[in-house]
């Protein structure tokens, strides 16, 4: 009799959340992409906080949490703050978040969105004052694999949706894929040779203006070492007449990838598309990528090593190319060698345009990170964790130990691996099959205590209060307030 009762609540409970919110649950894209007309810049004032209320109602699944209360503002009077989560199948009830009431950000934060993130030696800064790298990797921000039809672009409300869960997480930095890595399909920035889709750029300005709104800066990679679905280094050798075949990490013959880097017309196409991408102007900003302080800086590569592969590591004299060219045409910007673990006695640490050396830990390993962190150091540049596994399913060094590293590790900085969030329509979770989807804030009880820690140590980098519950993060996101926009944008009603 109580289980029944319960569940009458909760159905109750849900009821009373749709009423509240008589929104629909999604616009349709091109609904929200007319709300958003205009010749920008936008927004001009201060980043976004993020509604913290998950919402329900309609034909959900049973693994969509609802408010409980539904009233989040009375919740905040009543209860100091707390939000509880419902599970709408009685499963559970579990305390998720603080509630973060909704506030204005000072000028500060204002001066911090629109300035750009500096290395001064073995550290970074922004406007004088330290700034660390933590957060995740979201590869499929700007092209998606995940949905149907696969690929998709993926729509403005998944979007807003994980930058709020981003902001909630105390994250600094987004590092994207997608965003630049995009070569060979219909849906491709690059479908073919020198040929551009300028389509394609409508989903990769808005992520970049959805990072401004939330005051979160983008580390974007501009190749990858493997043929997955947005392409990488392999689509330019095969336009310039090379053969080769395989999908993914498996690539024939294995040598193949050297011609990426050590033939003249491959490297020209290459650093063609790279001035194409960096001078594109943003149509929601009115903000060129290359002047844009949103990004952080640009990643030569996804691993460009010698992992799995006989064509080499990335040669320092190509790096320095691609470093020069960067630079050149975004001096503001920062460079990351994308070669990914370290090679000295090559000279990858010389080149002189790099500001940041990387590694990808899969598992973590403390000592790994201690030797090329002293490496790095002794190069005088920043160190960065480019990638982590968070599950602890390979073994390795424990969660807790490998943050506690990185937050003493002098400048250095992690983006774990890897971030999803909810379908368009805020019921169910997108599925990946690495074994390394992180969602928050959790679907296990095992991934809500990681979320836990990862949302800590996202506070310990940041010189933040250390939270000692998470936010819940509402989805979709709630309307923007109207000063959010210029007057002559109409998102008064920009319902994501």
């Amino acid at each position: 009799m109580l289980i029944v009762t319960l569940l009458l609540a909760l159905l109750t409970l849900a009821s009373s959340v749709a009423a509240l919110d008589p929104r629909p649950r999604q616009d349709d894209d091109s609904v929200l992409h007319g709300k958003l007309t205009g010749p920008g810049p936008f927004p001009q004032t201060p980043p976004w906080i993020p509604g913290y209320l998950i919402s329900s109602g309609g034909s959900c699944a049973p693994n969509s949490y609802v408010p409980c209360p539904p009233s989040e503002a009375d919740f905040w009077r009543a209860n100091g703050g707390r939000l509880m989560l419902c599970d709408p199948g009685g499963i559970r009830t579990e305390t998720v978040g603080t509630v973060a009431g909704p506030t204005t950000t000072g000028a500060t934060d204002v001066s911090k969105r629109d300035a750009f993130v500096q290395r001064s030696g073995t550290g970074l800064t922004l406007l004088g004052e330290e700034f660390r790298i933590v957060g995740p990797n979201i590869y499929w921000l700007g092209l998606d694999e995940n949905v149907n039809p696969s690929p998709s672009y993926p729509s403005k409300t998944r979007v807003a949706e994980i930058m709020g869960v981003v902001s909630a997480m105390g994250a600094t930095v987004i590092r994207s894929h997608s965003l630049a890595i995009s070569f060979g399909s219909p849906l491709s920035v690059m479908p073919a040779l020198n040929t551009f889709n300028e389509a394609a750029y409508e989903p990769i300005d808005f992520a970049i203006l959805m990072a401004r709104v939330y005051g979160i800066k983008l580390l974007i990679p501009l190749v990858d070492n493997y043929n997955w679905y947005h392409g990488g280094k392999y689509q330019f050798i095969g336009w310039a007449g090379i053969g080769w075949s395989g999908q993914g990490a498996a690539i024939t013959p294995p040598d193949v990838g050297a011609f990426f880097y050590n033939t003249s017309s491959i490297v020209t196409s290459f650093k063609d598309f790279i001035t194409h991408h960096l001078t594109h102007v943003n149509q929601y900003t009115g903000i060129a990528y290359k002047d844009d302080p949103t990004i952080l800086g640009w990643e030569t590569g996804n691993e460009l090593a010698a992992v799995r592969y006989t064509d080499g590591p990335a040669p320092p004299e190509w790096t320095s190319e691609i470093a020069g060219l960067i630079k050149s045409l975004a001096p503001n910007h920062l460079v990351v060698d994308g070669t990914y673990g370290f090679y000295p006695e090559s000279g990858q640490l010389e080149v002189e345009d790099v500001d940041i050396f990387s590694d990808h830990f899969y598992p973590p390993s403390i000592s790994r990170l201690q030797a090329g962190l002293a490496l790095t150091q002794a190069a005088n540049r920043v160190y960065l964790a480019g990638e982590w596994d968070w599950t602890g399913q390979y073994g390795g060094d424990s969660i807790q130990s490998f943050t506690a590293a990185l937050e003493s590790a002098g400048g250095a900085g992690d983006l774990y691996w890897s971030l999803f969030g909810h379908d368009d329509r805020c019921c169910q979770f997108v599925e990946h099959n690495d074994g390394y989807s992180f969602y928050y804030p959790g679907r296990t009880d095992d991934m809500f205590q990681r979320a836990v820690v990862m949302t800590q140590h996202g506070a310990k980098m940041t010189g933040n209060a250390v939270p000692q519950v998470v936010q819940a993060v509402a989805c979709p996101q709630y309307a923007f307030p109207a000063s959010l926009w210029p007057s002559n944008v109409n998102a008064a009603s920009f319902g994501l």
